[in-house]
This record gives structure tokens, C-alpha cells and sequence, in this order.
């Protein structure tokens, strides 16, 4: 069985270029968010590229950190870990789409349950947990609130599907 992510290959970020076509954006907090994870756990993850023109598919935000972040360049040697596909643009076009997509959501009530064991369990702090998930240390405040839910009226705020009030949400 042949999967793209059987031949992993470390090309320098010279050799990659960006698509015209990807929707998806990333703010000055991301990434730093981003950068951050790369340098604490490495690369965990390929970029994803067409085989015949090098254009990213999907990666273009780690790709351009390593780029333009000197300290990311040179924990690789300006290379960045690559998996190829060989599809047609439109092909390519809806998988940029589909994996930004398919990302998700948080969901607050395991947000709020996974905060706490942070600090509970992991005896982890706030600014610990803040910095840890590019998180500003009201929200994880916010989220170690019992009564969070309650206290912002969710049920009848229009809030983002992630507030909305469902415990047993998967």
C-alpha cells in the first residue's frame, strides 16, 4: 500500500512555493503559536506538496515560518520534511480546503475539564498553560470558572457551536 507519507523527503524551503488558492490565514498569535511548537517538539508533521511543480498543498504556515524565522531556518538547515502527491490543481485546490476544514473545534466544556486537569492533575499554573496553548491568561481563567456557563448565559448568547452547552459533544 503506497501513502505519500511513505517517502518523507527534507527539501530546503527555496525549492517550495506557495499556492494562489489557500483560503486559510494565520494571525500574528498563531503564528507565534506555531513557531513556538515547531521549536519546542520539532517537526511532527510534513508539508505537502505537488510532485511536478513543488506548489504546497497544505503546510504553507510551517513552510513560511521556517522561512522567514532565523532560529526555525536553522534548526533544519533551511529544510523543511515534505510528502508528495502527484494530483490535478483542482484536486489539490479542494484538499488545501478540505484539511483546513476538517481541523474542528474546541469544545468549551472539554476545554474547561482539560484546563483543570492541567492544573489539578499536572499541577500546571495559569501562565503555564496560558504559554503552553498560545492562550491569553484570562481565557484559561475564564475556562477554570465552575460556573463558566452559567455566568455567560450560553444558552441564550449567540455563541460560536463551541459554547453551546452539550457535555456529551464529540
Amino acid at each position: 500500500m503506497n501513502q505519500p507519507i511513505d517517502s518523507i523527503t527534507w527539501v530546503h524551503v527555496n525549492d517550495l512555493s506557495s499556492n494562489l488558492y489557500n483560503p486559510n490565514v494565520c494571525s500574528g498569535l498563531e503564528h507565534d503559536l506555531l513557531a513556538h511548537s515547531l521549536l519546542t517538539n520539532g517537526w511532527i508533521q510534513p508539508v505537502l506538496a505537488h510532485k511536478e511543480t513543488n506548489t504546497i498543498i497544505d503546510g504553507f504556515h510551517r513552510w513560511n515560518l521556517t522561512r522567514t524565522n532565523t532560529e526555525l531556518f536553522k534548526m533544519t538547515d533551511g529544510k523543511v520534511p515534505v510528502a508528495f502527491l502527484d494530483i490535478s490543481e483542482a484536486d489539490r485546490m479542494m484538499l488545501t480546503i478540505r484539511i483546513n476544514r476538517a481541523k474542528g473545534v474546541h469544545v468549551a466544556f472539554k476545554m474547561h475539564d482539560l484546563v483543570s486537569s492541567l492544573v489539578k492533575d499536572h499541577e500546571l499554573t495559569v501562565n503555564e498553560i496560558a504559554k503552553g496553548i498560545g492562550a491569553p491568561k484570562h481565557e484559561i481563567e475564564t475556562l477554570l470558572l465552575e460556573d463558566v456557563f452559567e455566568k455567560k448565559d450560553v444558552k441564550n448568547t449567540a455563541y460560536s457551536r463551541a459554547w453551546r452547552p452539550q457535555r456529551n459533544a464529540s
